[in-house]
């Protein structure tokens, strides 16, 4: 069967290093390798590294790292991957082949496609169940949901928080959800890529603990601010599903990068980790308020829900035209990238990110003004 393009991230590949102004990333500006070096010794060791394989489920020490972060878990339950984007493929790739009396599939939508996208390249069954917007919120529609999992759905798949509306499912609804799962023996998997990069304090709920038939992907890409370093995982329910994961990944990368896998262990020490989720948060807060002033200004052609989390808002747009014609005008008038509605499955939409610094943000929100005047 021919692959259909990955459409939000052929966008981006294609165009994100000819523009002035990439907006469309949705993590925040990235750390640089010397702020997670600190000391000459560190520094050293890095330099003295001899460039091997590395262990090809990630390190006993980066698994355990992460394990910390799930209460219950230990470095058995992880699989290192590179990027959130293989822990997602792999977990898409084993639901299918592990369990092919469940052919059905449930997908969150608006989300990061990556997985609906590889469901449907299978040829399986994917029915959508939405966010919507009520009450001055994005929200998961649970009666939806209900009406479409049935006891052939193999999986549901959710983003929380959500890419791209930048929403938090809370606890009650993720309760729902897995309750929803359990009655029909279906596994729950959860995008949580962007915990950590909530504007107040109090961290998005995770599904972990929730429901034992539970695989829980995520990355150091967006609320670390360390997309270079390419290192995911999948926490897993039990320690034979991560057993299971890495036969798989044998078959496709192998291993993480050595490298990666050293300085994602120093990043997730608790005590670096603390202060890494501290700057994601005053980037997301700051920047937030720069663009809530900008949406503001234009509050005759967008109209937003504010994020509850991660460096993005999904902005519906009155200007008249499709949301992937206006992209591809700003982009070629205007040298600005952003993402249309289009690739989430929300026409009319547009997504736009504010992670990067303030001098970046202000004269490309600048130059969106331009096009929006004169389209006026």
């Amino acid at each position: 069967m021919k692959l259909k393009p990955f459409e939000l991230e052929r966008m981006q590949s294609e165009n994100e290093h000819h523009v002035e102004f990439n907006l469309s990333e949705s993590g925040v500006e990235p750390l640089k390798i010397r702020e997670l070096l600190d000391t000459a010794e560190l520094k050293e060791q890095l330099l003295d590294m001899q460039l091997g394989y590395s262990q090809t489920n990630g390190t006993v020490a980066l698994r355990e790292a992460i394990s910390h972060y799930y209460p219950g878990s230990t470095a058995d339950h992880i699989i290192a991957t590179n990027g959130g984007i293989e822990a997602n493929f792999l977990v898409s790739w084993w639901l299918f082949q592990e369990h092919p009396d469940k052919r059905e599939f449930v997908f969150m939508v608006p989300n990061y496609m990556q997985i609906g996208g590889i469901w449907k390249n299978m040829g399986m069954n994917v029915k959508n169940f939405n966010l919507r917007m009520t009450e001055g919120k994005w929200a998961p529609d649970i009666e939806q949901l209900k009406s479409v999992v049935t006891k052939k759905t193999g999986a549901i798949a959710i983003c929380n928080p959500n890419n791209p509306t930048g929403a938090i499912i809370n606890s009650s609804d993720l309760k729902a959800i897995a309750d929803i799962a359990a009655d029909n023996d279906a596994w729950l998997v959860s995008d949580e890529i962007y915990r950590g990069a909530e504007l107040q304090d109090e961290k998005a709920p995770s599904i972990h603990g929730i429901y034992d038939k539970t695989i829980i992907t995520s990355s150091l890409s967006k609320a670390y601010g360390l997309p270079g370093l390419r290192l995911g995982w999948a926490v897993c329910s039990t320690e034979q599903v991560a057993k299971e994961l890495w036969t798989y990944s044998d078959y496709t990368t192998i291993c993480p990068s050595k490298i990666s896998d050293w300085l994602a262990t120093l990043a997730l020490n608790p005590k670096v980790q603390a202060k890494i989720e501290e700057r994601t948060r005053e980037v997301v807060q700051t920047n937030w308020a720069i663009m809530k002033k900008w949406l503001d200004s234009h509050s005759d052609v967008l109209e937003y829900v504010a994020p509850s989390a991660a460096a993005i808002c999904f902005i519906k747009q009155k200007t008249g035209i499709d949301s992937l014609e206006l992209v591809i005008r700003l982009m070629k008038e205007k040298s600005v990238l952003i993402s249309p509605g289009e690739h989430f499955e929300v026409p009319g939409y547009l997504r736009i990110g504010f992670g990067t610094e303030p001098d970046h943000l202000e004269p490309a929100l600048a130059r969106i003004s331009e096009l929006l005047n004169e389209l006026s």
